[in-house]
C-alpha cells in the first residue's frame, strides 16, 4: 500500500469534533485518535478492549491499525522498511541518522555480541536502515520504544513518495524561542528531539558521563519507559525509590553516603499519580553529593510551574500539551545555565544532539500546533480543576490524584503566578473491583493512551502501562483500577455531566 492510497482512508478530524462527539462506544474500537494518517493514539473504548490489546487477542488486534508510535509500528513506517529491505523476510528498522542506528546496534550487540547487524543509508536520504536477526526483533522493538529515535510516519510517507525532507530550520528556531519564552531558558540552551523519550535518552547518555561506573536513580513512581530505559541501558542498573516520600529521601541520603550516582531522574508532577517530590531537598542532596537532577516537567507544560532553577536538565514531551493534537511527536531538553554541570552537559549534548534527527515536517506541524499553547493550557487548567473538585467530593470516589490534593504545598512552591495545577488527573473508585470496568465503559470521553490533547482523553493507565507487572505497580502505590483523565478544553460543566452519568 502506498502512502497516497493510505491517505485516502482518512479525512482529518477537527479537534472540535472529538470535543463534542468523543470516541467511547464499543464500535469505536481501533479508530485513530484523531482521524488522521499521523494519529498517535487509537481508541480502546472498553475495559476488556484494553485487556485484549495487552494480551494480543486476535479479535482486538485485527481492529487496530494505528497506535502510539513507540509501541506500535505505524503502517507507513512498516511500508518504508519493506521498500528499503533487500529481502522480504529481513528484520529491520529505520532511523533518521546513522548515529541513532548505531546506538540501536550497540544495544542489540549487548544482547548478542555475535549477531550479524548491518547499517546502510537509504537512497537519496539521510535515513539509515538497520538490519538484524529475527532473534533480536524483541530487543530491537524495546530499543525503538525506550529510546524514541525511530522515524516518524511523516518521514516514512516522504520516503515512500520520494519527497526530500523539508527545511524546517526557521520553524525549529521559532519553537526554541517559544519554549524559551515559557520556560525562562535561553534558546541556545534548548535542544529539540523527535520525541520526549529521545530527549530523556539524550539526558541519560549525557549524565552517565558524570560517573560511568555508577547507577542512575529514579525518585518516585514515574512514567514506565523512563525507568525501563535506566534499567535496560545501564549495566549498573538503576536505584528506584518508588514512593518518593520523606522515608525515601532519608534512604536516598543514606545510600548516597556510600554509593554515588551519575544522575537522578524525577517527574514534577508525576504520571499517573500526580505526586510532587520535594525538589528543594533533592537539590540540597545533589549539591552535597555532586550529581545532576533531571526533571521531566511534561505535565506542568513549562507554563504552569518553574522548576528550572532546581534542575540541571529539564525535559518535556512536546507531543502532549505543547502540541495538543495527538498527531505529531516531539521533545525538548532544557539546560540550566547556572548548573555546576552546565559546561560538561552542554559539551556532551553537542556530541549527542543531531538537529536532522527531528524530521522537518514534524517540526513544521508542531510549530503550527503550538501557536495557541498558552490559551489552550489556561482553559485546560480551569476545566481540570473543576473536574478534580467534583471527583474529590463524589461519594463513589475513594482517591483523587491531582496536584492540588496530592502535594499542593510543594507544588505551589514552583507554581508560576498565573499557573494552574495542570490538565491531568487520576482517580480510583470505592470498591473498584465491583464498579471500575462499568464506569470506564460508560464514560463518554474519548478513550486512548495519550494525554495533553485539546479534547479530553481517558485510559486505565496502570492497566495499559504495567499489565505484566500489576502487583509491582500496586506495591508502588499505583492501583490497577486507576482511571486517568487528560482534560481538554471542553466546558467543564459538560465534562462533569459526562462523569455524573458514568459514576455509580
Amino acid at each position: 500500500m502506498t502512502s497516497r492510497l493510505h491517505l485516502k482512508i482518512y479525512r482529518v478530524m477537527p479537534q472540535e469534533t472529538l470535543r463534542k462527539n468523543p470516541l467511547w462506544r464499543a464500535e469505536d474500537l481501533g479508530k485513530p485518535v484523531p482521524n488522521s494518517p499521523h494519529a498517535i493514539a487509537m481508541c480502546l473504548p472498553r475495559w476488556q478492549d484494553v485487556i485484549g490489546y495487552e494480551e494480543k487477542n486476535p479479535v482486538t488486534m485485527q481492529k487496530l491499525h494505528l497506535g502510539y508510535p513507540r509501541f506500535f509500528y505505524h503502517p507507513l513506517v512498516e511500508a518504508a522498511v519493506h521498500k528499503f529491505s533487500r529481502r522480504s523476510d529481513e528484520c529491520a528498522q529505520l532511523y533518521t541518522t546513522r548515529d541513532a542506528a548505531e546506538r540501536c546496534a550497540a544495544y542489540l550487540w549487548v544482547n548478542d555480541p555475535t549477531a550479524e547487524i548491518s547499517i546502510r543509508k537509504t537512497d537519496g536520504s539521510a535515513v539509515h536502515l538497520i538490519s538484524f536477526p529475527s532473534t533480536l526483533a524483541a530487543q530491537a522493538k524495546a530499543y525503538w520504544q525506550h529510546a524514541g529515535e525511530g522515524i516518524s510516519s511523516r518521514c516514512a510517507e516522504a520516503l515512500l513518495n520520494g519527497i526530500p525532507a523539508p527545511d524546517a530550520s526557521a520553524q525549529a528556531e521559532t519553537l526554541k524561542k517559544r519554549i524559551a519564552g515559557f520556560s525562562g531558558a535561553t534558546p541556545e540552551n534548548i535542544f529539540l528531539f523527535p520525541s520526549g523519550m529521545a530527549a530523556i535518552h539524550a539526558a541519560y547518555i549525557a549524565v552517565r558521563q558524570n560517573r560511568l561506573e555508577a547507577p542512575t536513580a529514579q525518585f518516585a513512581f514515574p512514567y514506565g519507559d523512563t525507568l525501563k530505559l535506566q534499567e535496560k541501558f545501564n549495566p549498573y542498573r538503576a536505584l528506584f525509590y518508588d514512593k518518593g516520600d520523606i522515608a525515601d529521601l532519608e534512604q536516598l541520603e543514606k545510600d548516597l553516603a556510600t554509593s554515588p550516582i551519575s544522575g537522578l531522574f524525577c517527574e514534577f508532577p508525576s504520571n499517573p499519580l500526580l505526586t510532587c517530590v520535594d525538589l528543594k531537598r533533592l537539590r540540597k542532596l545533589a549539591d552535597q553529593f555532586h550529581f545532576p537532577i533531571i526533571i521531566d516537567e511534561t505535565l506542568g507544560a513549562c507554563i504552569n510551574q518553574n522548576t528550572l532553577p532546581v534542575s540541571d536538565i529539564s525535559v518535556i514531551s512536546l507531543t502532549k500539551f505543547f502540541s495538543g493534537t495527538s498527531d505529531v511527536m516531539g521533545g525538548a531538553l532544557i539546560l540550566n545555565e547556572k548548573s555546576d554541570f552546565y559546561r560538561t552537559l552542554r559539551n556532551e549534548l553537542r556530541t549527542i544532539h543531531e538537529p536532522e534527527a527531528f524530521y522537518g515536517a514534524d517540526i513544521i506541524q508542531l510549530e503550527k500546533d503550538s501557536r495557541n499553547f498558552r490559551e489552550r493550557v489556561g482553559q485546560i487548567n480551569r476545566s481540570a480543576l473543576a473536574l478534580s473538585e467534583y471527583l474529590h467530593q463524589h461519594p463513589a470516589v475513594d482517591s483523587v490524584y491531582y496536584p492540588m490534593f496530592t502535594d499542593r504545598e510543594i507544588y505551589d512552591q514552583f507554581r508560576r503566578p498565573d499557573g494552574g495545577y495542570g490538565g491531568l488527573l487520576s482517580f480510583v473508585l470505592k470498591e473498584p473491583e465491583k464498579y471500575t470496568e462499568a464506569v470506564y465503559d460508560r464514560l463518554e470521553i474519548t478513550k486512548g493512551p495519550n494525554l495533553g490533547t485539546s479534547f479530553s482523553l481517558c485510559c486505565p493507565f496502570v492497566l495499559i502501562a504495567h499489565y505484566q507487572e500489576l502487583e509491582w505497580a500496586e506495591q508502588a502505590g499505583a492501583s490497577r483500577w486507576l482511571i486517568r483523565i487528560s482534560v481538554g478544553t471542553e466546558d467543564p460543566k459538560d465534562l462533569i455531566a459526562r462523569l455524573a452519568r458514568a459514576l455509580p
